[in-house]
């Protein structure tokens, strides 16, 4: 009686226990492009140094991101550029430049919108004649240095230009591009000061600024991977940091693009 009872439930649960499968539906994946793509127009020699500098740039922002991740938003070097800023937003706008889809992100050499021709320009983000291509012009190459040289021939964080380096300045490019960040990451403050300045009173701007960024990821290589000491940062009012004359320190300092509106932007 007790086997036919449970034979009589076994076979009442079959219909449920051999139900039939639901079908999924194939998801179509976009092409995942990691690098950025050097365009056909640069020679071989400026291909060379493109290469390079994007890799002074994925070193510099793996750099910042780790040691964003390792001391935290408590962290003296933190607070100083992003006050009490949302961490999430520093490390998202670090880990956007290493891991967002770069398929279709171009770096042109052959000055396609005829601005390299004029003062200060060593290059642009093309906006709508081309919103994921920059233009690198002939003076990134004589002007712009290596993360090898970092806290060399007088450059301080403070007082240089953020994007003195090519690796950084590749990365303020970068942020240019709509499809790095979806356009978050932009202009709210561009001197050395403003930027500290909208740490203390605009914290969450500031986690979105990209000079802000520049100047953190240049503080942190400084001190973690150059260790050039306090005379490589520049100011007395910086944490940890000798005083220096806050001063341009090569021609490097000028350097132009354009905005999304088509607005021109020189530091």
């Amino acid at each position: 009686m007790f086997s036919k009872t449970l034979l009589a439930i076994g076979v009442a649960l079959l219909p449920v226990t051999f139900a039939t499968p639901i079908a999924l539906e194939e998801r179509a994946l976009a092409n995942y492009v990691e690098e950025v793509t050097i365009h056909s127009s640069c020679n071989t020699t400026q291909r060379r140094q493109l290469t390079k500098a994007l890799s002074d740039t994925w070193e510099l922002v793996s750099m910042a991101k780790e040691y964003t991740y390792t001391n935290g938003a408590n962290d003296s070097l933190y607070e100083l550029y992003f006050g009490d800023g949302p961490i999430t937003n520093v490390i998202g706008a670090f880990d956007a430049v290493l891991k967002s889809n770069k398929d279709g992100v171009l770096l042109r050499c052959d000055d396609i919108d005829g601005n390299c021709r004029l003062p200060g320009w060593r290059g642009h983000w093309r906006g709508e004649n081309g919103t994921a291509e920059t233009v690198i012009c002939d003076a990134s190459y004589t002007d712009r240095k290596s993360n090898d040289q970092f806290c060399a021939f007088g450059y301080t964080v403070a007082g240089s230009s953020p994007s003195y380096y090519f690796g950084t300045d590749l990365l303020h490019r970068l942020y240019h591009v709509p499809q790095i960040t979806d356009g978050k990451v932009e202009h709210y403050a561009d001197s050395y000061d403003e930027c500290l300045d909208l740490a203390k009173n605009n914290a969450t701007f500031a986690t979105l600024n990209t000079h802000s960024l520049q100047y953190y990821a240049n503080h942190v290589f400084a001190i973690e991977v150059a260790q050039g000491g306090e005379s490589c940062i520049g100011r007395a009012d910086v944490a940890g940091a000798a005083s220096a004359p806050a001063t341009a320190t090569s021609s490097a300092a000028l350097a132009c693009h354009t905005h999304a509106d088509g607005a021109l932007h020189c530091e």
